[in-house]
């Protein structure tokens, strides 16, 4: 009996000494994820001499300095770039468009028809400053000529914990750039997604995603061609958004938009066909399937009203 006492008294002493020892990396790794990436300082517990920590410090600093540029040093630093070459247009039209920056989910009308239609209530209709673009069925689109963004009519619902939609290149010539990403509501019609204010998107050119400006790229990945499949995931619970080509996650890109109303988005800068998918069907990435990433049921569950 002493034996098996000293043995159990012996166990439970390492088992305390574990957890007094791991509690401080646990409070560490819940402060990271909890303030969002960017880490307020050691008051936090933070665990500011990892070389995760420093990589989005550098980040950070990077994207302020961006965002302190004046427009003539944009403009000097784009010189010759085909991303210099409506940004004026979108910094005027930023200015003097008020954006939704609001939280929020789907209520009203809108979760009314979201319910009767499913995932075919999710369209993309062209402006009156889209001109040259053409869209079929809702979510087909063709674009001819020069920057365009048509950026879908419903928000995501913001109430499950990840949102999932692809957009297949159905051809897509050499010259052409396809952004797919997301942006809030009255995004710049005539600017590349992710190369104005509040939006983060893949771009096929060079295989980089954007965040909010054409010199913040934030992430390279792998280059998109025709036939395949870009797929933008959205986390609103965290503000985090993942990058798919053809059924595999290539990147993740974090934001400040924690339950944001934010919306999908395409663009192109020259002739190009698409296809975007919303959940209306099955998609490539197998998880997005499994765990019913849609944006709603493939079919609505309420029959229209008479």
């Amino acid at each position: 009996i002493a034996v098996v006492t000293a043995a159990s008294v012996f166990v439970l002493v390492i088992v305390v000494v574990f957890v007094l020892r791991a509690r401080p990396l646990l409070r560490n790794d819940l402060s990271v994820s909890e303030c969002g990436g960017r880490c307020p300082g050691p008051q936090a517990g933070c665990l500011q001499g990892s070389d995760r920590y420093r990589r989005r410090m550098a980040r950070d600093r990077k994207r302020e300095a961006i965002q302190r540029l004046d427009t003539d040093e944009v403009l000097r630093k784009l010189r010759g770039s085909r991303a210099g070459q409506n940004y004026a247009y979108a910094c005027e039209y930023t200015a003097t468009h008020a954006i939704d920056e609001s939280e929020g989910v789907i209520v009203g009308e809108e979760l009314d028809y979201v319910i009767e239609h499913g995932a075919n209530a999710w369209e993309f209709v062209p402006g009156p400053e889209n001109r040259g673009v053409f869209v079929s069925n809702g979510t087909e689109i063709e674009f001819s000529s020069g920057e365009q963004s048509l950026v879908a009519n419903l928000q995501f619902p913001n109430e499950q914990r990840v949102y999932y939609f692809e957009t297949r290149l159905d051809e897509l010539p050499s010259g052409t750039n396809v952004a797919v990403g997301i942006a809030m509501k009255d995004y710049p019609p005539l600017r590349m997604a992710g190369w104005a204010k509040n939006s983060v998107a893949y771009h096929t050119i060079d295989g980089a995603a954007y965040y909010s400006h054409p010199l913040d790229r934030c992430r390279k990945c792998i280059r998109a061609q025709t036939s395949d499949t870009v797929g933008v995931g959205w986390r609103p619970r965290s503000g985090k958004m993942f990058v798919a080509i053809n059924g595999a996650i290539v990147c993740h890109i974090r934001t400040p938009w924690i339950q944001k109303r934010l919306y999908p988005i395409v663009s192109a800068d020259g002739p190009c066909k698409l296809n975007v998918n919303v959940g209306a069907r099955a998609f490539v990435l197998s998880h997005g399937n499994m765990r019913y990433w849609g944006l709603a049921p493939p079919e609505g569950s309420r029959p229209p009203p008479p």
